[in-house]
């Protein structure tokens, strides 16, 4: 044993079992503890496999391993069976051990890296195929789910009717938190949140680490979704299990938020604008390039009878107390229209004070009562006391002749009903010829 005290590496001999006979100093330093004290003790007192082991690992090593206490310090091991005794040696290797562990560590992060580089990527084509805010939502909630290994990820998004509500995916905490609070726990401050434990959930919202524990919810990642000053709503990625964020999963989640964000304000933009080419700026009704559509496809196969409205003394309101008022005129007039048809026919607003509506009738008396009751309505006869203005209207009413009849004949055949009803003073029905 003299000899190998000289040596620059440890050597220790052991029984099959693992308890140590004897040691050299070497190992004794190493190991921190005295010489003497050594022999009778497991070698798994002082030393281990490393979690991070990328040598051999049969019988004989080389094993890297690793202080019980300190898995910063690090050997290089080899254990050779003899018939007496196992003799195992060792040379240092924490600076090897460490620069080895930090490779791998960097191979594993450009591993990362690359794998949600082309998940930013692919996400980005899949959203600019989407045409329809449902779909981009499904898509996002795969994607975060896919992203983050996640049970659930849930799309939360605030609606055009000014309602916050799930757009995709499974709600992780299943209703027990509304969706406006979820979002405005990261629009508010516009922040990405990685929440991993019931108590740092509970001190960001109150009510929110009790729903998770009643929903075995462990932890959960969310971002908003904002473009340009615009908030449509918000990701939440839940999970079912302990989970450890990375430093790369903000920056992931920021990515895919901004994108989805960014696609989202896409269509919005889209729609009003296919919107606003097909109604009518002032009453927000379909306007003449919508109805005359509507009435192609469907006269094809339907008969239908329109009812062209023209207000009586428009001219006159519009002449004397301006164009506002002449719009607030229309608009009004709309609204009463609207509310006076059955919920399939199409009111349309055609052209300056005149107004049409589409409505799929087999008999005419039919439409003749659904024209009664728009005068009616324009005039106040159901408003139960209402100060509104009475309106007056010349309508003229056509029925269809047969199915797939033009849709300009029907309508010139509609207008002539309503000169005729205007000739005859107004605020009343004609029934075209």
């Amino acid at each position: 044993m003299d000899d190998q005290t000289l040596l620059p590496v440890g050597i220790v001999h052991l029984e099959g079992n693992g308890r140590i006979v004897k040691a050299n100093a070497w190992f004794a330093d190493w190991a921190g503890a005295p010489l003497d004290a050594l022999p009778g003790r497991m070698i798994d007192e002082f030393l281990v496999h490393a979690h991070e082991d990328i040598m051999s690992l049969d019988d004989a090593g080389p094993w890297v391993m690793v202080h019980a206490q300190d898995p910063s310090k690090a050997v290089m091991a080899t254990r050779h069976r003899r018939p007496d005794d196992d003799v195992v040696v060792m040379a240092e290797a924490s600076s090897r051990f460490s620069a080895l562990r930090d490779l791998r560590r960097q191979y594993a992060l450009a591993d990362r890296t690359r794998t949600r580089l082309e998940l930013v990527m692919d996400s980005s084509i899949a959203f600019s195929t989407a045409t329809t805010e449902a779909r981009l939502a499904e898509i996002l909630a795969d994607t975060t789910a896919r992203a983050y290994r996640a049970e659930e990820s849930t799309v939360y998004l605030h609606m055009p009717d000014g309602s916050s509500a799930v757009a995709a995916g499974y709600d992780g905490l299943d209703g027990r938190l509304d969706a406006e609070t979820l979002i405005a726990m990261v629009s508010a401050p516009r922040r990405i949140l990685k929440v991993q434990s019931e108590h740092e959930a509970e001190r960001l919202v109150p009510g929110l680490g009790p729903a998770m524990r009643t929903a075995g919810v462990r932890a959960f990642i969310a971002a908003p979704l904002h473009h340009e000053e615009i908030d449509f709503g918000a990701f939440v990625s839940w999970f079912h299990h302990d989970r450890v964020f990375d430093d790369e999963a903000s920056t992931l989640a920021e990515a895919l938020a901004g994108q989805a964000a960014q696609s989202l304000a896409t269509l919005r933009l889209q729609a009003r604008l296919a919107h606003a080419a097909t109604h009518d700026e002032v009453t927000g009704l379909p306007n003449r390039r919508l109805l005359e559509a509507h009435m192609e496809q469907i006269m094809r196969t339907t008969r239908c009878a329109a009812l062209f409205v023209d207000l009586d003394d428009f001219k006159s309101v519009n002449d004397r107390l301006g164009h506002h008022a002449g719009d607030r005129m229309l608009r009004d007039a709309g609204a009463r229209l609207a509310s006076a048809v059955r919920a399939d026919d199409l009111v349309a607003r055609y052209g300056g004070d005149e107004f049409v509506v589409l409505c799929n009738v087999t008999e005419s008396s039919v439409a003749t009562e659904i024209a009664d009751r728009m005068l009616s309505v324009l005039r106040g006869e159901h408003d139960g006391g209402s100060s509104r203005a009475a309106l007056r209207a010349s309508i003229g009413v056509a029925i269809a002749e047969h199915a797939g009849e033009a849709p300009a004949e029907l309508l010139r055949r509609a207008d002539v009903a309503m000169y005729r009803a205007k000739s005859a003073g107004g605020d009343r029905v004609v029934i075209a010829n």
